[in-house]
């Protein structure tokens, strides 16, 4: 049975990982006004600093695969749980915007984005009939972030100030220290004797690597370029690049990716451009929210059970989220706006958890950490969910065209996936 004892807790530290993403994203987006007036400072400055926790986590993801190699896994997870939670801890003290940026990207946001691939990769390894169950109850923890973390760090903020909200914030992480404790780290399951005789290979070759490279460092012989180029090859596992399932998985996560952050950042702003008042835009967002707490889940059951392939699941996803952004320029009210905001979460959180889904299935075993960590360090989705949005509406002072545009991304991101299906490779 895979949802023993330890299949529930790598479930439950799953869960509390997305929880508290979802909580520091959410929280500092609600206390971003009250640190821009508390350190005299402008908007732009804060909102930069706030969103290095987001751009190092997905960065320092990268590193994943060599800190596991050399330390483990368990060890790891709870490092960063302290490490993660010291930065946030760090919070309440800073008195200038240069101590909020040092605590969240060089302690909370490295920490979280090692923290979210390593949940992600002992998913993968421990569960196989039963993953898509597991990867959406793993992803439910962003989606009850996202409805309960906004009002309760506004009623913190009133209550305590931000510097005591901060302090709850950096409590409330420290769930994930004793989640990481009660793992027990696994192999990949139902492997090959060849690929564990591969994969002690590559972590023998990796391991000699490093040891020669500390002798001539100790020996003050200079390492070559072609051997420092091979160290980091091996180490970022930047073969994957080569394998053309590795593609379709990253497409698949672009696509989601570009469009559920273009509508966060621009559904608000799309609504009041067209008339509608800030308090009635803002409480639609609550229906995106209530659609992504149950798109986590929607697929899970037909696709453990065998009724139906991730792949066909992530194509008619992708198509329905698309949809949703079309028929945009074509609603006008109330009514309208709440049914597309419900769909647009409902799909978007199931394409999030498709593509875990599909990335277990079609990566090897031994790359899912790599996998994984590519897949979050690839940041020109969010880079042009920022920009084409912006920039359309400044063009023609309309945000109708940029959703129809946002929209399309994610069927388009599906062409590596067709061919695959076409050809026959998956």
């Amino acid at each position: 049975m895979e949802f023993n004892r330890n299949g529930c807790f790598i479930v439950l530290l799953a869960f509390t990982t997305n929880l508290v993403w979802g909580c520091v994203v959410k929280s500092l987006g609600v206390l971003l006004p009250v640190l821009r007036d508390q350190f005299t400072t402008q908007t732009w400055i804060i909102g930069i600093v706030t969103s290095l926790v987001a751009v190092t986590s997905d960065i320092v993801g990268l590193f994943t695969l060599p800190l596991e190699k050399l330390f483990g896994c368990r060890l790891v997870l709870i490092s960063s749980g302290v490490i993660g939670c010291l930065g946030l801890f760090l919070l309440p003290f800073a008195s200038n915007p240069i101590h909020v940026a040092l605590s969240l990207a060089v302690l909370a946001g490295p920490a979280l984005g090692i923290y979210s691939v390593l949940a992600k990769v002992l998913i993968g390894r421990h569960f196989r009939e039963q993953y898509a169950t597991a990867c959406g109850i793993g992803h439910a923890g962003q989606a009850l972030a996202f409805l309960v973390f906004a009002p309760m760090t506004q009623l913190f903020l009133d209550t305590y100030g931000w510097r005591g909200a901060t302090l709850l914030i950096a409590g409330f992480s420290m769930h994930q220290i004793p989640t990481a404790v009660l793992v027990k780290a696994v192999n990949p399951q139902y492997k090959s004797l060849a690929d564990a005789d591969n994969r002690n290979d590559s972590l023998h070759n990796f391991d000699t690597e490093i040891k020669e490279a500390e002798k001539r460092r100790k020996s003050s012989a200079p390492v070559s370029f072609k051997e420092l180029c091979s160290l980091i090859y091996r180490a970022l596992d930047l073969g994957i690049f080569l394998e053309f399932n590795f593609w379709i998985v990253l497409m698949c996560r672009f696509g989601v990716t570009t469009s559920f952050i273009s509508w966060l950042l621009y559904f608000v702003p799309h609504l009041q451009a067209k008339g509608f008042n800030p308090q009635v835009a803002a409480s639609l967002c609550i229906a995106a929210a209530v659609g992504f707490s149950f798109g986590t889940l929607i697929w899970s059951p037909f696709i453990d059970r065998g009724l139906i392939k991730s792949s066909t699941a992530i194509i008619i996803t992708s198509l329905v989220l698309t949809l949703s952004f079309v028929v945009d320029p074509w609603v006008h009210d109330v009514i309208g706006y709440a049914i597309t905001a419900f769909v647009c979460g409902l799909f978007s959180s199931a394409l999030y958890t498709l593509t875990d889904v599909i990335t277990k299935e079609i990566v090897d075993n031994d790359r899912l950490v790599a996998a994984f960590g590519w897949m979050r360090a690839f940041f020109f989705g969010r880079l042009i969910a920022g920009f084409v949005p912006g920039w359309i509406y400044d063009m023609r002072g309309s945000y109708d065209l940029a959703f129809i545009v946002i929209g399309l991304i994610p069927t388009f991101s599906l062409l590596p996936l067709v061919i695959a299906l076409i050809r026959k490779t998956i």
